[in-house]
């Protein structure tokens, strides 16, 4: 019995060892690193039935720490004639990464800010692809849909349809 427990442990060991080694070389990997992104968007509401959309660009950046997992932040602005925000923090899990592209989806918290009012915190979730153009530069399309963290109703909210020209570090 006490040398069956041994073999258990052992391959446990042995498993836990070769996890370690295995995420070490995912660390090295060339998909880790930095990156900076210009994009511009159309901004509508979710609700198809309003006649309103507008125009805003932005800066993001983020760290992916491995193939799958990433965490970036994004501020833009729409073009409209009032000062309106938007602030995002994004952890982003790639469903699929290849050479050439990889799909991912996002979510997490943010801000929106309209000049003289007070910021209210909204979450957004979204989905999207980068395509390699070369080395480190990508284009990215984008859809993400964005909501006030106290008022989550799935008609209430806006989307953003973005396209973005990004660098990797």
């Amino acid at each position: 019995m006490s040398r069956r427990i041994h073999r258990l442990s052992m391959t446990f060991a042995t498993a836990l060892i070769s996890l370690v080694v295995a995420s070490s070389a995912l660390a090295q990997s060339g998909e880790r690193g930095a990156s900076f992104e210009l994009f511009g968007a159309r901004v509508q509401p979710v609700d198809t039935d309003a006649d309103f959309h507008t125009e805003s660009y932005g800066v993001r950046g983020g760290f992916r720490f491995t193939p799958v997992w990433a965490l970036e932040g994004a501020i833009s602005r729409l073009n409209e004639d009032g000062d309106v925000w938007f602030g995002d923090l994004s952890a982003k899990a790639y469903a699929i990464h290849s050479d050439r592209f990889g799909v991912y989806a996002l979510a997490g918290p943010g801000l929106f800010k309209v000049s003289g009012e007070d910021e209210e915190v909204m979450v957004h979730l979204g989905i999207g692809a980068e395509i390699n153009l070369g080395g480190r530069a990508y284009v990215r399309p984008e859809v993400r849909g964005r909501w006030l963290a106290d008022e989550l109703n799935a008609d209430e909210g806006l989307v953003d349809y973005s396209v973005g020209f990004g660098w990797r570090f």
